[in-house]
């Protein structure tokens, strides 16, 4: 188990028994350890970013997690900061550990996500991801060390230097540990492509600029891709620039909020590739660049770009908020399946 340098481990039980219930009564312990360090309110904002991916259940879920939250807090002796208004799998705060450490707080209704997540990051033996500090796989919560300065990858204004993420995609692919635990790069992609197809459903004239067929002969490729990759590595699985975070300039780039699964490396690459190219050249210019240092196929690289932009142009053109230009590039990139 990695854990953060210079720190002492903290609690790694696992709480079974913990319930997401109201009925659940707080130790004194709990309680005292709470008193100066409220947990953030879980506004609207949150519950429709939640909701969009979970439907109204989650409103319960949300409503049961402050008891879940606090007992947390007091076994694993936290102090709750603000909370972090991104992505629409967890709940996600800043807080502090009891030697002051900043540390970051994951709780999820989707338990079994979190436990394959904590496994992946603590098989990692990089610090191109973050350390694990604490993981209760029965309430679906995980306590990770903060990254710094931290800014996302998607809020940079210039794309990262070819060095860096070559850095971090080998360092993934060749420290991590692959497993029974973690399912097959094939049936990631078809939960990808299956989410991906509800933006036809929310807005039924996507249909106009993304033809459903485009879609659907993306998702052929990509499988075709799973099933004949060599060699197999343990896969980040969602490294988006969203979920790729600046360490600083001795750490490099940082990837968090993995969705760990087993396939052909060049797949990792795919969205850092893709990452807001006005046109295919530029696409092109970069798979040339990235796939021999990472030791994949330029072609290949290329291929599963390709399959892939459909569903990035659908959820560009489902957002809204992209250039045209943009959008445009990876239809054609997409017709060329």
């Amino acid at each position: 188990m990695r854990m953060a340098a210079g720190g002492s481990r903290l609690s790694w039980r696992s709480a079974k028994s913990a319930k997401f219930s109201t009925g659940r009564r707080v130790s004194s312990h709990t309680r005292h350890t709470m008193a100066g360090s409220r947990i953030p309110e879980l506004d609207d904002e949150l519950r429709r970013r939640l909701g969009r991916r979970f439907g109204s259940a989650i409103d319960a879920w949300l409503d049961e997690l402050p008891l879940v939250l606090s007992d947390l807090a007091g076994r694993w002796q936290i102090e709750w900061d603000t909370l972090i208004q991104r992505g629409s799998m967890s709940v996600v705060i800043r807080c502090r550990t009891a030697d002051g450490r900043p540390a970051v707080l994951k709780a999820s209704p989707e338990r079994e996500r979190v436990a394959h997540e904590a496994a992946a990051l603590a098989s990692w033996k990089t610090s191109h991801v973050p350390a694990v500090l604490a993981v209760d796989e029965g309430v679906g919560a995980l306590l990770i060390e903060a990254v710094e300065p931290g800014t996302p990858l998607v809020e940079s204004a210039v794309y990262p230097r070819l060095q860096s993420l070559v850095a971090l995609l080998t360092s993934l692919h060749e420290d991590g540990v692959p497993g029974p635990l973690y399912r097959p790069v094939a049936d990631h992609i078809s939960y990808l492509f299956d989410s991906g197809r509800k933006n036809y459903e929310r807005k039924p004239d996507l249909a106009e600029l993304i033809p459903p067929e485009l879609y659907a002969r993306g998702r052929h490729l990509a499988m075709r891709l799973a099933a004949d990759a060599a060699p197999t590595v343990l896969l980040h699985g969602d490294l988006t620039p969203v979920n790729v975070l600046d360490g600083g300039e001795e750490r490099g780039l940082v990837a968090i909020d993995p969705a760990p699964c087993l396939g052909d490396p060049a797949f990792d690459a795919i969205d850092l590739v893709l990452w807001r190219a006005d046109d295919v050249e530029t696409i092109a210019a970069r798979a040339e660049r990235l796939a021999p240092a990472i030791g994949a196929e330029v072609g290949r690289l290329l291929d599963w770009c390709a399959a892939f932009a459909g569903m990035i142009a659908l959820e560009l053109a489902e957002a809204g908020d992209s250039p045209r230009e943009r959008l445009e590039t990876f239809v054609v990139l997409a017709s060329r399946v």
